[in-house]
């Protein structure tokens, strides 16, 4: 089925919020490589610029968190370890967070699966 997207190019928006996840990524790099701390950067901005603007519709709704995809959220791989989750905001891609895989995108985002009430007992 065609959407009548295909073959576009799309507008790519990364919030203050995306940009700071890159920004800390990146520090946390550079502790052990200023040179891959900025290889890091260039790699993500190009992934999301050659793949993302061109085919979005490549990208599916995160599995391991439906209440992500609940939300509207599609997961994209943006470097081996990192991904991107994303929304359509009318024609706009707007990169709403950048994540390490191995987080936990429930505490993060502010989801309630898997997270267990703590006993007050104790």
């Amino acid at each position: 089925m065609t959407t009548g997207k295909q073959n576009e190019k799309y507008q790519v928006k990364i919030v203050p919020t995306a940009k700071k996840d890159l920004r800390d990524a990146a520090m946390y790099i550079a502790q052990d490589s200023p040179a891959n701390a900025r290889k890091f950067v260039a790699d993500v901005r190009t992934r999301i610029t050659d793949v993302l603007v061109n085919s979005p519709n490549i990208c599916l709704p995160p599995r391991a968190y439906p209440f992500l995809a609940e939300q509207g959220y599609f997961r994209f791989s943006v470097h081996t370890n990192y991904s991107a989750l994303w929304v359509w905001n009318g024609s706009v891609i707007e990169i709403h967070r950048i994540l390490h895989n191995k987080r936990n995108w429930t505490l993060i985002m502010g989801g309630s699966e898997g997270i267990e009430e703590a006993d007050p007992s104790e």
